[in-house]
């Protein structure tokens, strides 16, 4: 009967273990398929510098808060890397595929560049409140002249897109959404 108690034991542990670990989600943005129809810097080189924004929310973990005063995380819910690297990512590759600069680089590229991009994210959340659920998406853009850094112009794109759900799915829906439109907004700015 001792022999037994043992592996029991063991079985036991391990069954309860197997049942209470949860896995993590992991999300993306995903980059927009929009062309730009003409652009002024179309000849032109451009480096998307690495964004900058709060140390906290630059992480991969998913935000939510249901006041001015809280903020918490979502536990198994999270970026698939952090939100900056998300959002560069999705800069880059949007604007290869529109075609509005000749090269788009990252910010790691030794390339010469023509123009700049610096990316500052405000806010990147999901807002529960008594009257629904949103994302809120708030990023600041500054385009540069690359040999003297001199500011071009700037701008500040600031969303709040319904959510269909109070989760994090919903909140991940609603975010590629206001990317969607980030992205579009973003080529509009440009051509100007």
């Amino acid at each position: 009967m001792k022999d037994l108690r043992w592996p029991l034991l063991l079985a036991l542990t391990l069954l309860l273990s197997a049942c209470s670990s949860k896995t993590i989600e992991m999300y993306t943005l995903a980059p927009s398929t929009q062309s730009a129809s003409s652009s002024p810097y179309r000849h032109s080189d451009l480096r998307v510098e690495y964004p900058k924004g709060l140390t906290d929310t630059m992480s991969s973990r998913i935000y939510f808060t249901r006041s001015d005063l809280t903020r918490s995380y979502y536990r198994y819910h999270q970026w698939s890397q952090s939100l900056n690297r998300l959002v560069m990512a999705q800069l880059v590759e949007t604007l290869q595929r529109s075609r509005a600069f000749r090269h788009v680089l990252d910010y790691a590229s030794q390339a010469g560049a023509d123009y700049l991009l610096e990316t500052t994210i405000y806010r990147f959340e999901h807002r529960i409140t008594p009257q629904g659920s949103f994302a809120e998406i708030s990023i600041g853009v500054r385009l540069l002249r690359a040999s003297d850094r001199r500011l071009i112009k700037s701008r500040r794109f600031d969303y709040r897109i319904p959510c269909s759900s109070t989760d994090a799915p919903g909140f991940v829906q609603a975010a590629n959404e206001g990317m969607q439109r980030l992205a579009q907004d973003l080529l509009h700015w440009l051509q100007r």
